[in-house]
C-alpha cells in the first residue's frame, strides 16, 4: 500500500511576510491576513469615480426605500420636492425603461420612479 503525503514548506505570508507553515499553495499565514490584504487590494484597484456613484446609488436606493411603510406597498406617489430635501439625486439611476407608452421609468435596483410634467413622481417597488 502506497502511503500518501502532502508536502509542506516555509514561506512569507504575502500580507505581514510572517513565516507561513503548513501546505506548499497557502499564501497567508491567517485568515485576517487574507482578509486584510484582500481589502486592501480591492480599495486601491476602485477608482474614486465608482466609489462616489455608487455612494450616491446607495443613498437614493436607502430614501426610496424608506418611503414605503409596509412590505406589500407598491407604489406611491409624491412630489419631487420631498425627495429632493432628503438629499435625492436624479442625475444618476442604474437602468432606464420605456414602457409601451413610451414613458420613461429610471431604475435603481429594486425600485423605479417615473417623472411627472406636474412635478410629481411615482416611485414603484419591485417585490422579489
Amino acid at each position: 500500500m502506497l502511503k500518501v503525503t502532502k508536502e509542506y514548506t516555509m514561506q512569507q505570508c504575502y500580507h505581514c511576510n510572517g513565516i507561513i507553515k503548513g501546505r506548499a499553495d497557502k499564501k497567508f499565514c491567517s485568515k485576517d491576513c487574507s482578509n486584510k490584504y484582500n481589502f486592501a487590494k480591492r480599495k486601491s484597484s476602485t477608482p474614486e469615480v465608482v466609489k462616489t456613484i455608487n455612494r450616491i446609488l446607495i443613498k437614493n436606493r436607502s430614501i426610496l426605500s424608506n418611503l414605503f411603510n409596509s412590505n406589500k406597498q407598491t407604489k406611491k406617489k409624491l412630489s419631487k420636492i420631498i425627495l429632493s430635501q432628503q438629499g435625492f439625486d436624479f442625475q444618476y439611476c442604474t437602468g432606464v425603461y420605456f414602457n409601451r407608452e413610451r414613458k420613461m421609468y429610471h431604475y435603481i435596483y429594486d425600485f423605479a420612479w417615473m417623472e411627472f410634467s406636474d412635478q410629481e413622481v411615482l416611485v414603484i417597488r419591485k417585490l422579489k
